[in-house]
Formats: C-alpha cells, sequence, structure tokens
C-alpha cells in the first residue's frame, strides 16, 4: 500500500510540473497582449499621460510595496515619462522585531531595483509603530501626508495609491493608510469646494483586497491567462473611451498586469533588497499570490 501512495503521488506531482510549464509558456506568449492590454487601460483613467503627474504609494510596512504593489509600480512607470516623480511614503519602519533601520535601507534599495533607477524617486519612511494590534492616529498621518506629498500644489495632477478598506488580509495598518488618504482627500476637496477655486486632478486608486476570496487571492496569474485565451476565440470586442477631464469621483476601475520578466524583476527585488523578510513562506506567495502578478484597482477621481 505505502509503495502505491507513492506512485500516485509522482504522477500528480508529474501533472503538476507539466500544467505549470504550460502555463508559464502561455505567460509568457501573452507579453505583447499584456503590455497592449496595460497600455489600453492605463490610457483610459490617464489619457493626458504628458501633463504634469506625480505619483504618490501609501504603503503601511516596508516590502509591501514589493509585495503587493510590483505590477501598478512596473506599469506606471512604463508608461508615464521619467519626468514624473514617484513618491513612497511608508507609514511604519517595520520595527516589531528590532529591524526598522534594516527594514528601510531595504525599501529604498527595492524601489532603486523596480524603478530601474531611471525616476526621481523620494522614499519617505513615518515612524507609527506596526503590528496587528495597533491602531494609528489617522489625524496625524493625514496631516503628515498633505505635507509629504504636497497636495496643495496646484500645478500637479496627483496620482495616489493605496489598499482598500478591507486591506490586504484584514491588516489593520493596511486599513489605516486607506482611511487616512480617504481623509486626506476629503479635506482637500472640501477646502477647495469653499475657495470655489479649480484643481488639479486626484486620481485615487485603492488596491481590491478580494477579502476573503481565498480562489481569486491565490490563482496567481492563470485567472488573467484564462481571460486571455477566452477573449482569442470569443466573437465579441469590448472597446473602451477615455474618461472625460471634468468627471469628479467617478469611481471606476483598473486592471495591470506584471509581464513575466516584470515578474521576475519584482521576485529579484524581494530577494536582493528584502533579504530580511526572506523566509520560507514567502517563496508560496511569489509562486500563488495574485498580487505579485496583477493589480486591480477601485478609482476615483476628483
Amino acid at each position: 500500500m505505502p509503495r502505491r501512495v507513492r506512485v500516485n503521488f509522482s504522477k500528480l506531482l508529474y501533472k503538476i510540473t507539466k500544467l505549470s510549464i504550460v502555463l508559464t509558456i502561455l505567460y509568457i506568449y501573452f507579453t505583447p497582449k499584456i503590455i497592449s492590454r496595460n497600455n489600453e487601460s492605463l490610457q483610459h483613467v490617464f489619457p493626458n499621460k504628458y501633463s504634469d503627474y506625480q505619483i504618490n504609494l501609501i504603503i503601511a510596512h516596508p516590502d509591501d510595496e514589493v509585495m503587493f504593489f510590483s505590477p501598478m509600480i512596473s506599469q506606471l512607470h512604463s508608461y508615464f515619462p521619467n519626468t514624473v516623480p514617484f513618491n513612497i511614503i511608508c507609514l511604519s519602519k517595520g520595527n516589531a522585531e528590532g529591524l526598522g533601520q534594516t527594514r528601510v535601507r531595504e525599501l529604498n534599495d527595492s524601489a532603486a531595483l523596480l524603478l530601474h533607477n531611471e525616476r526621481a524617486v523620494s522614499v519617505q519612511v513615518m515612524d507609527f509603530q506596526d503590528g496587528m494590534n495597533e491602531v494609528w492616529d489617522i489625524d496625524s498621518i493625514t496631516s503628515t501626508l498633505s505635507q509629504t506629498i504636497g497636495i496643495n500644489n496646484n500645478e500637479l495632477n496627483q496620482i495616489i495609491v493605496t489598499f482598500d478598506s478591507y486591506g490586504v488580509s484584514g491588516h489593520i495598518n493596511h486599513k489605516s493608510c486607506h482611511t487616512a488618504v480617504r481623509k486626506l482627500i476629503a479635506d482637500y476637496t472640501r477646502s477647495n469646494v469653499r475657495k470655489e477655486v479649480k484643481t488639479p486632478l486626484i486620481t485615487a486608486l485603492y488596491l481590491r483586497s478580494y477579502k476573503n476570496n481565498i480562489v481569486l487571492k491565490y490563482n496567481s496569474f492563470i485567472w488573467e491567462i484564462l481571460r486571455m485565451l477566452y477573449g482569442l476565440i470569443s466573437p465579441f470586442r469590448k472597446t473602451t473611451q477615455a474618461l472625460p477631464s471634468d468627471v469628479v469621483a467617478e469611481k471606476n476601475s483598473l486592471l495591470l498586469m506584471n509581464t513575466h520578466a516584470q515578474y521576475i524583476l519584482a521576485f529579484a527585488a524581494m530577494l536582493n533588497a528584502h533579504k530580511s523578510q526572506v523566509v520560507w513562506f514567502r517563496y508560496g506567495w511569489w509562486i500563488l499570490s495574485r498580487f505579485v502578478f496583477v493589480n486591480e484597482f477601485d478609482v476615483y477621481i476628483y
């Protein structure tokens, strides 16, 4: 009986390996399609990419940028000209295990790798204590974000990226990022409505966490590859039009996907820059998690 179990397991492993190879080949094959789809999606939300923009990523911990947002970073870096600055604002040093200074240095190294040292990037780290039981002062975060982003700069259109209200896996620190950004934008728009002045656009991108949908969170790139295969055989074709520039607080969606080469770069950034965080279960994340392959956002334009 034990021998029979080993044979069955070997056959299953063999089939899984073959399927993984086929899916990876398809993933690489669809590279032009992925690039085209990313550009169409970005043009839909940002039709005037040569306008004066500033990109701001608000995260809770060092390594959030690569664990959850690498598809967004790669695609916005490819889409916008290198004159557009990129701010990464991390609300904590990730000092729960006493590695705060190391993790801050790792975050800077990761940003340089992900952006190829080709773009002006500012990494700023606050000192809120990270942890699942840590409740952060939202007013304090909002005040600091307002100054750090320079949200009152009337010459820059702001892109602000962060987690949705649930946060990945319901993490309380992720939720605080979302709450602070929502309050920041609400305060800003309320102030300018009173002044009756025309202001630059603020585009908020909130990463869809999928809440408790385990199947969607851990299907790596498979669901998107199946969608692209279906698109090849489907007789229907969807067309999109750019959003008008005067849309106010309209919800839209944005889906961005790493190519295979971009995924490898992000994985390399994790392994080389965030060495203090590379423990055994991270490898499972980089194989199975949708977030390292695909970012899907709820988009609000103000």
